[in-house]
């Protein structure tokens, strides 16, 4: 224990696993809300960045793909492309995650009003329905909007990181440039 009952936030070796509910639900960042309603918040208080979240690791991944695409492009007498050096920057992975999330989350937006049409044509008929039929529909109106949501924020969420990523990569590539140039000059 540290100053004011503050416990420290372990470093990557010692971190435990966070559960797939608590992702889902952002859960991790509710000791950061705890702390900032007790005090002011300072660096420590927030969760270590990975390594591949750092500017340091993603300016250096953005300029090792842009010296090879320079390379390759001088090889066949073409202009290299940052842009698509900055595509191939981005891991597979993360291009199907922000993929899935998107199509999860226009299926389930086009399954609302099919839900809501089937629990309407059922109360407004005439003949006599089976309640479990049309609690299930209500109950399944309501995890569709939950999954819904969910695939929103989490899409936000994930464009947002992928976002920030490219941009610190962008902005330290043009920095190295600067610094060089200078160096170059001077």
């Amino acid at each position: 224990m540290t100053k004011n009952g503050y416990k420290k936030i372990p470093a990557d070796a010692e971190k435990e696993k966070v559960s797939f509910v608590s992702c889902l639900f952002f859960r991790w960042v509710n000791s950061v809300f705890k702390i900032g309603s007790e005090r002011a918040l300072e660096e420590n208080d927030f969760l270590p960045l990975s390594e591949e979240n750092t500017s340091f690791s993603v300016v250096e991944q953005l300029q090792t793909k842009w010296n090879d695409e320079k390379t390759k492009c001088k090889r066949n007498g073409k202009n290299p492309k940052l842009w698509k050096s900055v595509l191939k920057m981005l891991s597979g992975k993360d291009v199907m995650v922000v993929f899935f999330l998107g199509v999860l989350h226009m299926f389930c937006r086009s399954l609302q009003p099919l839900l809501l049409g089937y629990l309407l044509v059922s109360l407004t008929s005439a003949e006599p329905q089976h309640t479990y039929l049309l609690y299930g529909c209500a109950v399944a109106m309501g995890v569709n909007a939950l999954i819904r949501t969910l695939a929103l924020h989490h899409f936000g969420y994930k464009c947002e990181l992928l976002g920030i990523r490219i941009s610190s990569a962008l902005k330290g590539l043009v920095y190295h440039k600067v610094c060089t140039r200078k160096i170059i000059h001077s």
